[in-house]
């Protein structure tokens, strides 16, 4: 059997069908473990000896657990600020990202009161030993010694032993069993090794080989992406449930270096492998749009959003690593019919929180429809395509009021109301950003962002390619308004 012949369908299966996938790659690379190299990592980076009840430090430095820590780093040159978990944001992108403020270095108290030892790096001390005590070479007593004369030793008779299968006993099935085990040559112990090995060097949370792994003050080691999108849901630990610190405290936290040259020494291929397949999974689901389903939003309007859905935060996370970071928004579903039309919102501000939520500004670009959806990580995502306005027909102006027209009726009923000292007028004016605009395409958003209408009313403007159009519908709603009762007799109703 042959990696390729696994099918497909089980390399989503999870934990077991990854190990049966490991299992064929050790078997057909004839892997030969340098366990040298590997008893020359597992050293402590403070006394250069092996490592005895190992303990990670935040720095990502493994020390003996005797070594005072509490003050700084034992090992020299250490060098704290190495992390690769910082979101990458391309140089082109013109997002102002803000990283959480500085906190303290303090600990919770269920992880500060004494060092721990590192489970992984642990156990695979404890494996090694093992390891080096079944190498041990011991001499049989049923080995013969080689003759050191020309011709080969003789060769005693066998006695031929007649086996009684009514005997009450199981000696002569044990004779036979031990005979069989003396005849049979030594097993290597290296296949085995490496997949203990290779279990060991996995992450608890994802089941596959870890990739920059983190340990936490509790001494458990995670892939960093994986830890993340733990931390986005609970701040325990994924395994003992320890309280961990903060979000922040793992942003930009340095890898575990005894654990990742580990995994470089001894299983550099699958590493690489495991980097490629993450990039590709990065890769493709970029090629989708994220959609924020959230509200109703016009083009061209700043937008303040609090990201604190475990969901949403990953999906940040995602946009921040493209050179133009931007999602789709679209309003929630109503009667359970899902909404088609949104608008492209681009970040241009992040404020990131101690705890992972964050403070995003957006400006919105322009609208959209979605042409097929999907779900990815538990967010909305979609193939979308871009709705521009299409030029207006020369017959459409010659029926009805012109668009300079209209918006001046527009803008007076907004005056009207001003003057009638309407409470929700006078709000929603200093809500929006700037004078009414000159563009008829762009006026038509800014009126119906102050009208008191529904906003799944407002929303028939999205899918609408003419600026004329528009303001017609505006001015329809207007003179809805104005035909009620309660805008003729000249009060307002909030």
């Amino acid at each position: 059997m042959v990696v390729d012949e696994i099918p497909l369908e089980r390399c989503h299966a999870g934990y077991v069908t990854y190990l049966d996938y490991a299992s064929v790659w050790l078997t057909d690379s004839n892997m030969d473990l340098d366990v040298a190299a590997l008893n020359a990592v597992l050293r402590c980076g403070a006394c250069f000896s092996h490592l005895i009840a190992p303990t990670t430090l935040p720095c990502g430095h493994t020390v003996c657990v005797d070594h005072p820590t509490t003050t700084r780093c034992p090992v020299l040159h250490c060098n704290p600020h190495n992390g690769p978990t910082r979101p990458r944001i391309p140089s082109a992108s013109r997002v102002n990202y803000l990283p959480p403020p500085a906190l303290s270095n303090s600990l919770p108290s269920s992880v500060s009161d004494a060092p721990k030892v590192d489970v992984t790096i642990n156990k695979i001390i404890s494996l090694l030993n093992g390891l080096q005590d079944n190498q041990q070479p011991t001499q049989s007593s049923t080995t013969r010694p080689r003759s050191h004369s020309g011709s080969p030793p003789a060769r005693p008779r066998k006695r031929q032993r007649v086996l009684d299968p009514d005997s009450d006993d199981d000696e002569n099935n044990v004779d036979l069993l031990s005979h069989l085990r003396r005849l049979s040559p030594p097993r290597d112990p290296t296949p085995s090794f490496a997949k203990e090995l290779l279990t060991e060097l996995s992450c608890e949370i994802c089941f596959m080989l870890l990739y920059n792994p983190v340990t936490t003050p509790c001494q458990h080691t995670f892939c960093a992406k994986c830890l993340h999108r733990a931390l986005d849901h609970s701040n325990l630990c994924p395994l003992c449930r320890e309280a961990l610190p903060g979000f922040s405290f793992f942003e930009d936290h340095p890898v575990n270096q005894t654990v990742e040259t580990l995994i470089v020494t001894a299983f550099p291929e699958m590493y690489t492998e495991r980097a490629e397949t993450i990039a590709s999974e990065e890769r493709d689901a970029r090629l989708d749009t994220p959609i924020f389903v959230c509200m109703l939003i016009f083009p061209g309007h700043p937008t303040v959003l609090h990201f604190y859905e475990p969901r949403y935060r990953l999906m940040l996370r995602r946009c921040l690593e493209q050179e133009v970071p931007s999602f789709g928004m679209i309003m929630p579903p109503r009667n359970g019919e899902q909404s088609s039309f949104g608008t492209m919102v681009e970040i241009r501000s992040v404020q990131m929180l101690a705890d992972g939520r964050s403070m995003v500004e957006t400006w919105s670009t322009f609208r959209f429809r979605i042409l097929e959806r999907g779900t990815l990580d538990g967010y909305t995502v979609g193939r979308i395509e871009r709705i521009d306005d299409m030029p207006d027909s020369p017959t459409l102006g010659l029926t009805g009021p012109s668009n300079t027209e209209l918006m001046e009726m527009c803008t007076e009923f907004l005056q009207q109301l001003r003057r009638g000292t309407a409470p929700w007028v006078v709000q929603r004016l200093q809500n929006v950003h700037g004078p009414p605009p000159d563009d008829p395409a762009a006026f038509t958003y800014w009126v119906a962002l102050i009208l008191p209408l529904d906003d799944y009313e407002k929303a028939k403007l999205l899918p609408i390619r003419s600026a004329r159009l528009r303001l017609r519908l505006v001015a329809h709603w207007i003179e809805q308004l104005n035909s009620n009762w309660w805008f003729a007799s000249g009060c307002v109703v909030v």
